[in-house]
């Protein structure tokens, strides 16, 4: 079987394509197709290089056709052209939250259609979390010329099935981050290494609460922010941090503001840059007691995985079915979203007992190894391939 796969190659999506590419690889002839420009940011530095070192480590960077300009149609031609070239039995198109990509999306489908070649979208966000009405609107009416939907979790086929979509939709959760632990450092030098992008000394016995991710108002930060003195008052010898860019958040300056309003200067500390280096990113999880996603409308997390492929006890906000999923296998810790007492009840709910915490996040890597391998989940892409290609 032959699949043309585009997808961008950086980034939380490119990690997750490196991760389901390698057990493709396995299954099926996989042309890579990925975005040169896929903002406006890369106008002036366009991606032309794969560059992560995790994504390097399955695609070796002269693999790619780095093709696709979000905003040149001459690329659109070009994709075509290629596509017929290559003769896939399938395409399968990676989507992410990108209005700016939609007319290509929309375009490229009709184009492949018409050529008699079935595409498979995967929508890691039906529609983005802050989308207005009408971009709601525009982002169901790109997806008119697939054959088949894969989404992440039952919400999102919900949201589907709901729409005035009628199209095959096939929910393949997300899967493990098991391999993104290297392992190149230990709860210690973690601490020393947080300590020193933070200007602060952190001591073995101090309880450390992290946050990681891309940060916007959607995540839910200012409310673990606001549980933090509830925290405190039952472990005072403890710190907080978030680590993670503020470029694209609504109010980025809202944190510093609430930080300080509470008296928490020398309690709650900001990364709000790009986390880069293994070390630097291992050493987040792995200085952490707890990582704390405080979520007040997303329903599936990356961020939320790799803490678990980490082995670090997660707390996270109970929205949708796959969070119910996993509280209901035992594997994570959830919060009512927007409530500071119920985060501050889950935190001090972990750091009263170190071991049991440890025991939480022992069996959650083991479920996530078992139940949510990229293997099984290639394994049930090809059969969604298999399917359209049959009704060819």
């Amino acid at each position: 079987m032959k699949v043309l796969y585009i997808t961008p190659l950086r980034g939380g999506i490119g990690h997750w394509s490196r991760c389901l590419i390698e057990e493709l690889d396995k299954l099926a002839d996989v042309t890579l197709v990925t975005f040169r420009k896929k903002r406006k940011e890369d106008e002036d530095k366009p991606f032309e290089k794969i560059d992560d070192p995790f994504i390097l480590e399955v695609i070796d960077p002269s693999r790619p056709y780095y093709l696709i300009e979000y905003n040149n149609p001459k690329t659109l031609d070009e994709t075509i052209e290629l596509t017929i070239r290559e003769k896939p039995d399938v395409v399968h198109f990676i989507m992410w939250a990108g209005p700016q990509i939609l007319w290509f999306l929309k375009e490229y489908s009709r184009r492949v259609r018409e050529l008699s070649i079935p595409i498979v979208y995967t929508l890691h966000e039906v529609v983005p979390h802050i989308a207005t009405e009408r971009e709601k609107k525009e982002f169901l009416s790109s997806y008119i010329y697939a054959n088949h939907l894969v989404v992440l979790t039952q919400d999102a086929k919900r949201e589907i099935e709901n729409s005035d979509l009628d199209i095959p939709t096939t929910v393949i959760p997300h899967g493990n981050y098991h391999a993104m632990d290297k392992n190149v450092v230990n709860r210690e030098k973690a601490r020393e290494i947080i300590g020193e992008k933070l200007g602060i000394r952190i001591p073995k016995e101090t309880n450390v609460v992290g946050f990681f991710g891309f940060i916007r108002k959607y995540k839910g930060l200012i409310y673990l922010i606001r549980a933090a003195p509830k925290v405190l008052n039952r472990f005072p010898n403890t710190i907080f941090f978030a680590a993670g860019s503020v470029e694209l958040d609504e109010d980025p300056l809202a944190y510093e503001r609430e930080i300080k309003a509470l008296g928490l200067e020398d309690k709650f500390f900001l990364y709000t840059k790009y986390v880069e280096g293994q070390e630097f990113f291992e050493a987040v999880f792995k200085s952490s007691d707890v990582m704390v996603y405080p979520y007040i409308g997303i329903s599936q997390s990356g961020a939320m995985i790799t803490a678990i492929s980490m082995k670090c006890p997660v707390i996270i906000s109970e929205i949708g079915s796959f969070i119910k999923e996993l509280k209901e296998k035992g594997v994570i810790r959830t919060s009512k979203p927007g409530e500071p007492d119920s985060i501050a009840k889950e935190i001090i709910w972990i750091l009263e007992d170190k071991k049991r915490a440890e025991e939480l996040a022992t069996y959650a890597y083991k479920v996530f190894e078992d139940e949510y391998s990229w293997k099984r989940i290639a394994q049930r892409y090809l059969e969604v391939y298999e399917n359209v290609i049959s009704q060819r």
